[in-house]
């Protein structure tokens, strides 16, 4: 009995320390709009940190002028990045919107588009050019 208790201890204390390393980490999907600021913050201190480093590594010698200058944009653009995100996240505004708004802005301003290929057409066009889809329904407006 004892030999049998000792050896269910052993599979159960191997199992909890085993369990964490197996188990596959979720992607972080459903983040509330505090998270997602909340770890944009975090990766902005981060970002911050890595250029006071890198400047402090460039005078104590241990980064060549060439290395930091190049390291230093990467970071910068990093950070721009994210401050962007933060802004975006602060306005409500996602870049799909924005990019959504630019796209429908060119259409409008620029003259028509085919809803199946996206060829450009001219208002009395009745067929698109590029790929014969009648352009017609697209015309009616009710």
């Amino acid at each position: 009995m004892t030999v049998f208790v000792a050896v269910l201890l052993t599979v159960l204390a191997f199992a909890f320390i085993i369990y964490p390393l197996l188990r596959q980490r979720s992607p972080k999907v459903g983040l509330t709009e505090d998270e997602k600021l909340q770890e944009l913050s975090s990766k902005r201190d981060t970002t911050y940190s890595m250029l006071k480093e890198m400047e402090f590594d460039l005078q104590s010698g241990i980064l060549t002028e060439e290395d930091y200058h190049d390291l230093e944009a990467r970071y910068k653009r990093k950070a721009i990045s994210i401050l962007r995100g933060i802004d975006d996240l602060k306005a409500g505004t996602s870049v799909d919107d924005e990019i959504e708004k630019r796209v429908l802005g060119l259409r409008q301003s620029k003259g028509r588009f085919c809803p199946q290929c996206g060829m450009r057409y001219q208002e009395g066009d009745r067929f698109c050019s590029r790929c014969g889809t009648s352009l017609s329904q697209g015309e009616q407006v009710d």
